[in-house]
C-alpha cells in the first residue's frame, strides 16, 4: 500500500483540530478503527468515552466527519460479509442492480482507519501534545507536573484551586500582561492536549500518565 501524501495526513489532522470539542474523540476513534470494526461497534465506543458527555456530535456525525476528511474508510458490506465497493457496485449494476437494489444488499458498515489517518495518529499522540504544553514555558513546567501527578486519582476543581492557589506559576507577570492567572488555565491547556479528562471530576489520562513518566 502506498505511503500517504502530506496532503492527506495534513486534511486528518486539520478535522481534529478544527474541532476541539471533539478532538479525543476522534483520535480515540482513528485509533480504535486501526483494527476493523462495525459501524455499531465503533460509534459504542466512542459513546462510552468520557469525552462523550461534553460532545455537541453524535458517534455516527464523529465518524463521518472522520471518512469526510480521509481518516477511516466506511464500507457497506452485504450478508455474506463481501463488500459493497465501488467496483463491485459497477458490476452489480452492469448485471442490473439500481441504487435501491443496492442499498437493500447491505447488512452492515465497517470502519478501518485510513494510512493517512494512522499516520495522523502519529502526529497526534496526547502524550506528545502533553508533553508539548508541559514544556512550552519553562517557568509553568512544574506547576503542569504537579497538576498531572495530583489527578492521577479524581479531584474535583475546589482541590485544584486549593493546590494551586499559591504557586508562583499563576502570579502575574510580564508574559501574562500582568495578569494572574488562574487554576482553570493549566487544566484546559492539558485537557486540549489530552493529558486530563474531565469523568465527573477531573482525572490524569493513561496518555497524561505516560507524559509524565517521560518528563
Amino acid at each position: 500500500m502506498a505511503n500517504p501524501s502530506e496532503e492527506s495526513i495534513a486534511r486528518v489532522v486539520e478535522c481534529l483540530f478544527n474541532h476541539p470539542r471533539h478532538r479525543e474523540l476522534l483520535y480515540k476513534a482513528l485509533v480504535h478503527c486501526q483494527t476493523e470494526r462495525t459501524e455499531h461497534a465503533a460509534e459504542e465506543f466512542l459513546a462510552r468515552q468520557p469525552e462523550a458527555a461534553q460532545a455537541l456530535q453524535t458517534p455516527y456525525t464523529l465518524l463521518r466527519n472522520l471518512a469526510a476528511a480521509g481518516g477511516v474508510t466506511v464500507i457497506a458490506h452485504d450478508a455474506q460479509g463481501l463488500a459493497l465497493d465501488e467496483t463491485r457496485c459497477e458490476q452489480l449494476r452492469a448485471e442490473g442492480l439500481d441504487d435501491d437494489a443496492l442499498a437493500d444488499l447491505v447488512a452492515e458498515r465497517r470502519v478501518l482507519t485510513t494510512p493517512a489517518g494512522c499516520a495522523a495518529c502519529e502526529l497526534l499522540a496526547p502524550e506528545h501534545r502533553t508533553l508539548a504544553a508541559i514544556y512550552k514555558v519553562p517557568e509553568r513546567r512544574a506547576t503542569f507536573v504537579r497538576l498531572l501527578d495530583f489527578c492521577r486519582t479524581q479531584r474535583k476543581l475546589a482541590d485544584i484551586n486549593q493546590l494551586l492557589a499559591d504557586d508562583p506559576a499563576l502570579a502575574p507577570s510580564q508574559r501574562t500582561a500582568g495578569q494572574k492567572l488562574h487554576a482553570c488555565y493549566f487544566i484546559d491547556r492539558l485537557e486540549e492536549a489530552g493529558g486530563l479528562v474531565w469523568d465527573g471530576s477531573w482525572v490524569t489520562t493513561d496518555a497524561g500518565k505516560r507524559a509524565l513518566a517521560s518528563v
